[in-house]
């Protein structure tokens, strides 16, 4: 297997060195960038120019990218496989901006890594393939021969060999998934830290989080004893934060009708209540996946939900696909999904999308008319639909499509100086990160 290095900092501080060693099937190693002929020698990795990234064939590559401002070649290259090193945002850059194109390019990846735990679980929670790249499991997890070097393994590094392979050699059914493997290392870890660390509801409270993405019903008993550690610090407004989890693991045990009860108890909003009544009217009528998905939801698990919806034909499914699909960042299969969609709807050409909202289309219309027909702009998660297709053809380099978006989402009432600032912003970003002298 061939592989592309795509970092956001030069040769000699690429934090993922070992990780290049214990690449699986490792043929070519590339990177992009300069480097030193001792360091080629060192590494036995190949400096690509920016010219000559251009000329190669993707398909015969995986890709590990660790900026987003990459994502624009990623999406050109085509690559075989795309694994996404995400990292908090550096210092210097754009807070928002970074966050935003790194969950773009985790929505395009194969495979997700980071030594950041508060991201591990974020991205837990939106996607299956995440690898955490750090550990704290005392014992050697395997070995690797290298030429004349043995490399002895630590849990994750375990693990990462483990999921990359299993890009392009899946695992046979029924075997025990390295995923498993780790959310069952940080499980026992925290769990161990509660009887060290008894009254920090913190710990209590990641244990509960491994526990559940494990569906191990001890996730419950962690739960609440978080919950009563945040009481007794006086930590009032732990209701969202913590209590409306329960609702969460015990949709996931299947105890519905509780799970409808503790959410109700900490909808407070509007559209929280709305939210409230819509899921007992599912559960009265019966449509038992609608409602766990949205259980899952509100909780912030959209891989759970993404997972159920997209196996649902019912016609109250798919609106629920399509938010699913934008807050994760899957703006690609929200874009499909609307293209893919018919007339449907209480009005006759309109999609409905939740709180009451549709989507104007014509008789007839060509793929891209489906998101842009109308005079009314839906705004769906916070985002104008123009902007999400938008985004996707500054990502693809389609610079005047873009334009062409963003100025129809600024006639809708939007702000037409934001949106071009952002696209300026990640031009400017994209050079730097070419511009380094690697």
């Amino acid at each position: 297997m061939n592989y592309l290095i795509l970092s956001h900092v030069p040769w000699e501080d690429y934090p993922y060195k070992r990780l290049l060693d214990l690449l699986p099937e490792r043929a070519e190693v590339c990177f992009a960038g300069g480097m030193t002929s001792d360091q080629q020698a060192g590494s036995g990795v190949r400096p690509v120019s920016l010219a000559e990234l251009k000329t190669l064939d993707g398909k015969g590559y995986t890709i590990l990218v660790s900026s987003p401002y990459w994502l624009q070649d990623v999406l050109a290259l085509k690559p075989g496989y795309i694994v996404a090193l995400l990292e908090p945002c550096p210092e210097g850059e754009d807070n928002t901006m970074w966050d935003k194109y790194s969950a773009l390019l985790a929505a395009r990846a194969d495979l997700v890594g980071t030594a950041s735990e508060r991201l591990y679980l974020e991205q837990n929670l939106y996607r299956p393939k995440v690898v955490y790249l750090g550990g704290d499991h005392p014992l050697s997890c395997g070995l690797i021969r290298r030429g004349d070097r043995l490399f002895f393994l630590t849990d994750y590094e375990a693990i990462w060999t483990r999921a990359l392979t299993e890009l392009w050699q899946p695992a046979s059914p029924g075997a025990g998934g390295w995923l498993f493997t780790q959310h069952r290392l940080r499980a026992d870890f925290y769990v161990s830290m509660c009887g060290k660390l008894p009254a920090q509801p913190t710990v209590h409270y990641l244990a509960a989080t491994y526990l559940y993405l494990l569906g191990d019903e001890a996730a419950g008993r962690y739960l609440a004893r978080s919950f009563e550690l945040m009481l007794l610090h006086d930590y009032t407004d732990c209701l969202h934060s913590h209590y409306r989890f329960f609702s969460a693991i015990e949709a996931k045990k299947g105890n519905l009708e509780l799970a409808v009860a503790q959410y109700e108890i900490t909808a407070f909003t509007e559209e929280e209540r709305k939210t409230a009544v819509r899921m007992r009217q599912w559960l009265d009528n019966g449509q038992f996946e609608l409602l766990q998905a949205e259980i899952y939801r509100v909780n912030e698990d959209i891989a759970e939900a993404v997972r159920i919806l997209e196996d649902l034909s019912c016609p109250e499914a798919q609106p629920l696909l399509l938010q699913n699909y934008i807050t994760s960042f899957q703006w690609d299969k929200a874009l499909q999904l609307l293209r893919e969609s018919g007339p449907s709807g209480s009005e006759a050409g309109n999609i409905p999308l939740p709180d009451g909202a549709v989507l104007p289309i014509s008789a007839t219309p060509p793929a891209s008319a489906v998101l842009l027909a109308g005079t009314e702009i839906p705004v769906y998660g916070g985002i104008q639909l123009p902007v999400i297709e938008g985004t996707l053809h500054l990502l693809h380099g389609r610079r005047h499509a873009a334009i062409r978006s963003f100025l129809r989402a600024a006639g809708a009432g939007g702000e037409a100086r934001t949106l071009f600032a952002e696209m300026a912003d990640l031009e400017e970003a994209v050079g730097r990160l070419k511009g380094e002298d690697r």
